[in-house]
This record gives structure tokens, C-alpha cells and sequence, in this order.
């Protein structure tokens, strides 16, 4: 039986039941779902699923990533509701495939995990399944998995095997429509335009899960937890003397400015180093940092300050020549809040810009960002 798998926290259950109800039954998992956005989530609840698939001994096979049939085949519906006629397509879209695929290995019966999920019709699912199976020449099976308490023992069975429970169903219309709902802003459909990996980000996530899967490989202990923190992403900023863009790099947890107008920039050399602990190893820096001509910049009208490069590449240790390099290729996340915690303590939201001239004259500042509680996944080792 070929079964059509959507994610882990479905088909884990899924498949664990149709396994006790068909016992003989050899089962192909066949994971196509170019509903789900970005790629980089797609490759983490793919990932995901090979995971629970070795777990339960199921082949599985990979289908075609072809976002450009499914955006044309739901042109028209992205503006429908969850249930509506998009998902509708949507599953048409993807049955359509898993039965062309099982004909093509000559199954003569699907299914899909997607009648276990909680967020799907599964009325609808079973006409649709039936009519795309008459019209292939094969059985669509239905069964009801939620029923009798099904949906809270696949929950509970997901936080057992340490599933990745994802927030969202897949589709870019479905998870803006849920994030207007909240009232928050789509974090997973944004990305530091140097790839820098940020907290709560989709590619932090893929890491977690990552460390997750190596300390099973080596049988080490370890717990799958929530946290809160609030997140910070950067949409665009700009620093202006005239009609001139200055080149410049904006620091985590820079607060929002909506063309401020900083006054005269003082130029001084304060004693960054007296309130920072111990255990963070600075004598060299701190050395080298009362030898030379380090400066930072202080805003008159405002709490903006401004750091040369030179000392941006003192504290971090890095080698940056021009301010564009540091965009294309930043520094860690950590990294960029350890050099806040330094000019400013790890609690200050006032924006540091880096710059590569000590300018005096006042200058416009423009910076439009976010600031949003999020629930993010951390794995802790057992020593």
C-alpha cells in the first residue's frame, strides 16, 4: 500500500495504526507536498519524517518539489479560508500524484496521513480519495484514526518520540492568514539576507533537530523543549547625511527609528570593560583596546551610537575591510549580542551601527524592524 505522508506528527500515528490493522501489509511512504512553504521548512519536516519512517521500518520515497504546478493549479483560491476551496485543490493536487505514483509501482491501493490530522475534513478527504482512486483503477482506504481519543494519544505519541510539531500547515496563504489572526508578523517567510541563522528561524530549528537525531545516534540522553524569547528580525535600515546613504550595519535588538534626526555625533573612548565578568577572557582585547585609537560615537539628540569597524573587528575578532562584507557574510547571532552586551548590557534595545568613518554632523536614521514572543525548540543533553 502506498501512503501519502504530509509530516511526522501525522503519519508517525498514522502509520503506527495501520500497521496494527494491516499486519501483513507492506507499506510505501511517498512524501510530496509542494504545499509547503519555504523549501527550508520543507526540508526540515522531510527530514522529520525519514526519522519516524526508520523508526517504524517504512520505505519511504521522495516526490517532486514542483511549487510552480501547485501555485498554478491554486491560482485564483489564496485568499480562501483553511478548509476551503484551496486545501480542496490542494489535496486533489497531491492524491492525484500518490495515486500515479502507486499505479507506477504497481500498488493497487493508497492512502494519506493527512486523515489524521485535526486541521482536514475527513469527508471530504474520502470523496476525494474515492474519485481519484475510480479514476486510477485502485482502492483508496479510509480509516479514522482521531476517533475515541485518537488525536490526543497521536499528540502525546508525537511529544514521546520527540516529533518536530510544527505551528502552521504549509502554505504561505494558510500561515499569513494565521498570523493576521494572531496578530503577528510570518518570522518563518523571512531570512537574514547573509544567511545568518537566527533564533526561531527555520534554520535554527533544522539545527536543533540535527543535534537531536546525532545524540540518538550515539545513544546519549537528552530532553525536546519549548522556551519563550522574544525575536528579533531586521526588515531594512538606512543611515543618511544629506541626500548621501552612509554604509552601515545594524546590531541585534536595534530598536525601531522612524527618521530621527541624531544631532551631533561626539566621538569618545569610554571604559567599556569595568562591569563585563570575568569568564569572558577580554584581557587581549582590552590590551590592545587602550593602545590604539578606539572610538565610539554617541549620538546628541538620541540614543544611537555608532561603532568604527576597527573596533566592531577588535571585540569579535574578525577581519572585515569593508561594511558590505559584514552584511553578506555576518558574524553569529551570539556574537553580535555579545558585542551589545559590552557597549550597551544584554537588556539595551538601543540601536549600535557600525560604521567605517568617525562622521561628526548629524544624520538620519531610519530603521524598521520586529520584535515578537515566540516558543522555540531546544534540545538539553543529559551529561
Amino acid at each position: 500500500m502506498l501512503v501519502h505522508i504530509c509530516c511526522s506528527v501525522d503519519s508517525h500515528y498514522f502509520l503506527s495504526e495501520l500497521q496494527k490493522i494491516y499486519p501483513n501489509e507492506k507499506f510505501i511512504g511517498y512524501f510530496y507536498n509542494p504545499n509547503i512553504h519555504p523549501k527550508s521548512e520543507y526540508n526540515l519536516r522531510l527530514s522529520d519524517v525519514k526519522r519516524s519512517c526508520n523508526m517504524l521500518g517504512i520505505q519511504l520515497i521522495e516526490g517532486e518539489y514542483d511549487t510552480e504546478n501547485w501555485f498554478e493549479n491554486t491560482k485564483g483560491f489564496e485568499y480562501e479560508p483553511e478548509k476551503g476551496e484551496r486545501c480542496t485543490h490542494c489535496f486533489d493536487i497531491r492524491l492525484a500524484k500518490s495515486a500515479l505514483i502507486a499505479k507506477t509501482l504497481d500498488e493497487k491501493k493508497f492512502t494519506t496521513t493527512l486523515l489524521s490530522s485535526p486541521m482536514k475534513e475527513q469527508e471530504k478527504l474520502y470523496a476525494q480519495g474515492d474519485v481519484i482512486a475510480k479514476n486510477n483503477d485502485l482502492e483508496f482506504i479510509k480509516i479514522n484514526v482521531r476517533a475515541n481519543g485518537g488525536t490526543q494519544r497521536q499528540n502525546e505519541l508525537a511529544k514521546a518520540d520527540n516529533l518536530y510539531r510544527q505551528n502552521y500547515c504549509g502554505c504561505k496563504f494558510a500561515l499569513e492568514q494565521q498570523r493576521n489572526k494572531q496578530n503577528r508578523f510570518s518570522l518563518e517567510m523571512i531570512s537574514h539576507i547573509g544567511s545568518q541563522i537566527l533564533p526561531g528561524s527555520i534554520e535554527e530549528r533544522q539545527q536543533v533537530f540535527d543535534r537531536r537525531n546525532d545524540l540518538e545516534k550515539y545513544a546519549k540522553e537528552y530532553i525536546l523543549t519549548q522556551r519563550k524569547y522574544i525575536l528579533w528580525r531586521l526588515l531594512n535600515a538606512k543611515v543618511q547625511r544629506g541626500e548621501q546613504y552612509i554604509p552601515s550595519y545594524v546590531i541585534a535588538k536595534s530598536q525601531n527609528k522612524k527618521d530621527v534626526r541624531t544631532g551631533p555625533i561626539i566621538w569618545i573612548k569610554p571604559n567599556l570593560f569595568e562591569n563585563i565578568p570575568a569568564f569572558y577572557s577580554l584581557q587581549d582585547k582590552i590590551q590592545e583596546y587602550y593602545k590604539k585609537s578606539y572610538f565610539i560615537g554617541y549620538a546628541k539628540k538620541d540614543d544611537t551610537i555608532f561603532v568604527h569597524l576597527k573596533l566592531f573587528n577588535l571585540l569579535l575578532q574578525t577581519s572585515y575591510q569593508t561594511i558590505k562584507e559584514i552584511i553578506y557574510h555576518p558574524p553569529k547571532y551570539n556574537d553580535e549580542i555579545f558585542f551589545r552586551n559590552i557597549l550597551c548590557g544584554d537588556d539595551s534595545i538601543n540601536p549600535i551601527i557600525i560604521v567605517d568613518e568617525m562622521f561628526v554632523e548629524s544624520v538620519r536614521i531610519n530603521i524598521q524592524c520586529i520584535f515578537q514572543e515566540e516558543a522555540i525548540f531546544r534540545v538539553i543533553q543529559n551529561l
